[in-house]
């Protein structure tokens, strides 16, 4: 059997993926009625949306197949996302690459594949929309581009979700994106007494910029700092911009907290020395850990890190 590469943007594929919010998400209509169509339309059992996490594929939608979650290293979708294009295999137990597969000496016995990557709207592949056969079977090239197609809708229902979630200035999760995600990060780590961190920023000095140098110079600054803010993120953490010029971040591991505000700080250090502007881009965060279920909400937790974030610009201002 042979396993399936990993992309060469692993890291910011990912970080992509978790920030799109579409993992562990199940029974969503605009997805489960793509898979059913397609169903129809190749006359196959099985059409899945897949979605390709650090070790596992799940299924955003799963018509046919009684499963959610597979692992990464034996799926064939991990091989479809490194294509341009479709990826088809016509008898998996005579492909030298599959023909062991336990998918294919065990359940659901795949014989014939053909998956067609997905995109997120940033260009991030997120997985596949595959067909599955537990018979060999051929795939003309009409038959590609009628799964092409399908794909392409996908992408189009990912666009949507995203556009709902995104802010369409800085293009990172606006107030509504941040608190969808932020609440499921919240509760999981909670339920697995991991600690965390949220951090809540706003600008200093943002109005003057406003009303010294115009509107278009304060949308460039905000744009500029939530790019820093999204440059130092890793897979599982995100940011969002909760309204005006205040923004917030939740770091996902509690020891990467420092290293993200000291790589935020010469970012900025380093565009202010750079930019030739008339003017220096400065902020105030306020920090808190979440250790040992300490806050009961991500909305409390935001709340109180506003609080120490104004504390702290206060005595900026003394």
């Amino acid at each position: 059997m042979k396993f399936p590469g990993i992309p060469e943007n692993e890291e910011e594929r990912l970080k992509s993926l978790y920030l799109a919010d579409l993992l562990d998400t199940r029974d969503d209509e605009r997805f489960d009625r793509l898979t059913r169509l397609a169903r129809r339309i190749f006359q196959v059992p099985v059409v899945l949306i897949s979605l390709l996490d650090r070790e596992r594929q799940w299924l955003i939608a799963c018509e046919g197949l009684g499963v959610r979650e597979t692992p990464r290293n034996i799926s064939f979708c991990g091989h479809a996302i490194l294509q341009d294009g479709a990826f088809i295999v016509n008898d998996a137990s005579v492909d030298e690459r599959f023909h062991d597969n336990p998918l294919v000496t065990g359940e659901p016995y795949i014989r014939f594949y053909a998956g067609y990557p997905v995109h997120l709207p940033d260009g991030k592949v997120a997985g596949t929309l595959c067909l599955i056969h537990i018979l060999p079977r051929s795939f003309n090239d009409e038959d590609i581009a009628s799964l092409k197609d399908l794909a392409f809708i996908v992408e189009d229902e990912f666009q949507v979700i995203g556009m709902a979630m995104t802010d369409s200035l800085t293009g990172i999760a606006n107030r509504r994106g941040f608190y969808r995600t932020g609440e499921k990060r919240f509760r999981t780590l909670t339920e697995r007494n991991t600690p965390f961190s949220l951090i809540f920023f706003d600008l200093d000095k943002f109005k003057p910029i406003n009303d010294l140098w115009g509107h278009a110079e304060g949308d460039e600054v905000l744009k500029v700092f939530s790019g820093l803010l999204f440059q130092f993120l890793k897979p599982g953490d995100i940011a969002g911009r909760l309204g005006g010029d205040e923004f917030a971040v939740l770091i996902t591991t509690r020891s990467s907290t420092e290293d993200f505000l000291h790589a935020l700080r010469r970012g900025v250090d380093d565009y202010n020395q750079k930019s030739g502007k008339p003017y220096n881009i400065n902020y105030s965060s306020g920090i808190l850990h979440n250790d040992q279920g300490q806050y009961s909400s991500l909305d409390e937790m935001i709340k109180k890190s506003d609080e120490v974030m104004y504390s702290v610009k206060r005595r900026k201002q003394l």
